[in-house]
């Protein structure tokens, strides 16, 4: 019979390679990422980054369950800010989740800048994280999540991530081929 305590490292391990390999995979699609295709809003209505009055980068809207088509500069700005740098906040820092990366990107090289400097946090936190603290409850911060486990944030980080990566390779593919150039 094997030992709980491997299994826990093995399955750890195992979800740390994941998130290595989609990290790696998604960093070579944003190769030559430009700032035109960042901010190219495919249809009408789009959420998208915005200068406020203030001269302080924001996002549209709170995040959409179903909600319009958002950019690229959108969905970095949510991948790279608010899921690592929120979650990286928590599990490496000890913070609120919600807190995560203040500065939105509205350039290529910003937004591949916040995804490498909130992935490296997120990793780190994933490395740090031992066999007791996978099973552990994520506590009342998370709301009506609060008896879920790290194991599952940490689940649900890789599904936002996976999610909205395939989502940005999208536009990226039809912002390529598109008819109105």
């Amino acid at each position: 019979m094997t030992d709980p305590t491997t299994r826990d490292a093995d399955l750890a391990a195992s979800i740390v390679g994941v998130f290595e390999y989609v990290h790696e995979r998604f960093s070579a699609r944003l190769e030559g990422l430009t700032d035109g295709e960042l901010m190219w809003e495919p249809v009408p209505g789009c959420w998208t980054v915005r200068e406020g009055d203030d001269g302080t980068w924001v996002m549209d809207g709170p995040p959409p369950d179903e909600g319009p088509v958002t950019t690229i500069a959108w969905r970095m700005a949510h991948i790279a800010c608010h899921v690592l740098g929120g979650f990286a906040t928590w599990l490496r820092d000890g913070g609120m989740p919600f807190d995560g990366d203040p500065v939105v990107p509205h350039t290529a090289a910003a937004a591949r800048d916040a995804l490498a400097r909130n992935w490296q946090r997120w990793h780190e936190g994933l490395e740090r994280t031992d066999a007791e603290t996978w099973r552990a409850p994520i506590g009342p911060e998370f709301g009506p999540h609060a008896d879920s486990s790290t194991a599952d944030l940490v689940l649900h980080v890789l599904d936002e991530y996976v999610h909205h990566a395939a989502e940005i390779s999208l536009l990226r593919d039809l912002y390529r081929d598109r008819t109105d150039r």
